[in-house]
């Protein structure tokens, strides 16, 4: 993942696609080399050394031939579900960036925290009608109102 500006992050699935091409390719590899050792010859059940010999060669071959083909199905479909997963975080990008988009830009939509209430007993600035202090108005502060007792930390729940 990288940074997609300062403020969110992105996946760069243009990756993900070589990843699935390499666990496909994988898949063929594993297809071809099961292929190359098949075991297509008859012979004498004596001919590996043994009456017991050649059947257990043979349920031998036989499992590392079903082992190969588990093998080589897990690996294509993991190269699916790859490029599945790719092509969702695609459409997932494209979805975020259509809905910023028709969201519009001065909508009154802000990513700025809502300002805190004031707590009861405290001024925050000026009441309507009131003239600043840079124009000869009372100073504009957090201040306790004149003649009420300061709040304690009970106060703040």
């Amino acid at each position: 993942m990288a940074g997609a500006g300062s403020d969110g992050y992105r996946i760069h699935a243009s990756g993900m696609d070589g990843e699935a091409g390499k666990l496909d390719r994988a898949g063929d590899d594993v297809g071809v080399i099961r292929k190359a050792v098949e075991d297509p010859m008859c012979y004498a059940p004596d001919a590996l050394g043994g009456s017991d010999s050649g059947p257990a060669y043979d349920n031998f071959a036989a499992a590392w031939q079903a082992e190969a083909k588990t093998l080589e199905a897990a690996l294509h479909e993991l190269a699916d579900k790859v490029s599945i997963s790719q092509q969702n975080y695609e459409s997932a990008d494209h979805e975020t960036i259509v809905a910023l988009h028709s969201a519009g830009a001065n909508d009154g939509l802000t990513t700025m925290p809502a300002p805190a209430a004031a707590h009861p007993g405290m001024t925050t600035g000026l009441t309507p009608g009131a003239r600043p202090a840079a124009l000869g108005g009372p100073p504009i502060g957090t201040q306790p109102t004149p003649g009420t007792p300061p709040p304690s930390l009970a106060d703040f729940d």
